[in-house]
């Protein structure tokens, strides 16, 4: 049974993933879904870039994932299909798959172009339904990518920030994502981390946003405060987080997407 996750900002108030999914039975009813998120914000192209990134992998190979943050539809962007790191990926051609076009810079894309692999009538406004739920089914069924039409040259990459170790003992990264508890997630890995620590020799750190400085890593939610303080913790994902015990880091330190982040190792 095939598995066809989806990742949208259409939130779950209107009839929006129930049509896409009910196109998908249409043509492929064995089909198992999974719902990443519905709650991206409003055409946030980089929220659902990151969450895609960080979630596919825990899918079984050859799993679909379908993902539409699409403000520029009925537009002349290009649809887009292709497999990397043995999943399949459909979804606008605006910088939603750009940390996995990254990750595997090896990729051949494919336009979303035939026209028998739509709804009949395609609306200017709904090509979630008409182009890519349809395109995600014929793939869950085994359909080959080259049939959907031409390939993509140079698919679009949003430009994205990075960790950068800046100096021998200093890494530089900032926020790219808010949780739904008000967690901050940064773009800096622990593996960077542990790397810088171990290279320079380092007996301690200091972690710093915006006027905020920390000196320690939590092992667990559990270690930090119970007094509101700001913490840090590696999070499941293997980057720097910031959070507050019984808290929001978002709503008590004003912390936002974008807010540089520097560790200083000594």
């Amino acid at each position: 049974m095939s598995v066809v996750t989806l990742t949208t900002d259409f939130g779950d108030a209107d009839a929006f993933v129930g049509m896409m999914k009910g196109v998908m039975l249409g043509i492929a009813p064995s089909v198992r879904f999974v719902d990443i998120s519905h709650k991206v914000a409003p055409q946030n192209i980089r929220e659902a870039a990151y969450l895609i990134a960080t979630a596919f992998e825990f899918f079984p190979n050859d799993s679909v994932h379908l993902c539409i943050v699409d403000p520029g539809v009925g537009s002349n962007r290009r649809a887009l299909a292709f497999k990397a790191g043995g999943h399949y990926f459909v979804g606008p051609d605006n910088g939603i798959f750009t940390h996995i076009l990254r990750r595997y810079n090896s990729v051949k894309a494919y336009e979303l172009a035939n026209r028998e692999k739509m709804v009949p009538s395609v609306s200017n406004t709904f090509h979630g339904r008409d182009v890519f739920a349809p395109a995600s089914a014929w793939i869950a069924k085994g359909e080959p990518l080259q049939s959907f039409g031409p390939v993509i040259e140079k698919p679009v990459l949003l430009s994205l920030p990075e960790q950068l170790r800046s100096a021998p003992n200093l890494i530089e990264g900032e926020i790219v994502h808010i949780d739904n508890f008000g967690n901050a997630i940064t773009n800096i890995t622990q593996n960077l981390v542990e790397h810088v620590q171990a290279d320079f020799k380092a007996e301690r750190m200091e972690i710093a946003i915006k006027s905020h400085l920390l000196t320690d890593i939590m092992q667990s939610y559990s270690f930090a405060d119970d007094n509101k303080t700001l913490s840090a913790i590696f999070s499941s994902f293997g980057t720097l987080e910031f959070f507050v015990k019984n808290g929001s880091v978002n709503s008590m330190f004003e912390v936002s997407l974008g807010d540089h982040v520097e560790i200083r190792f000594f």
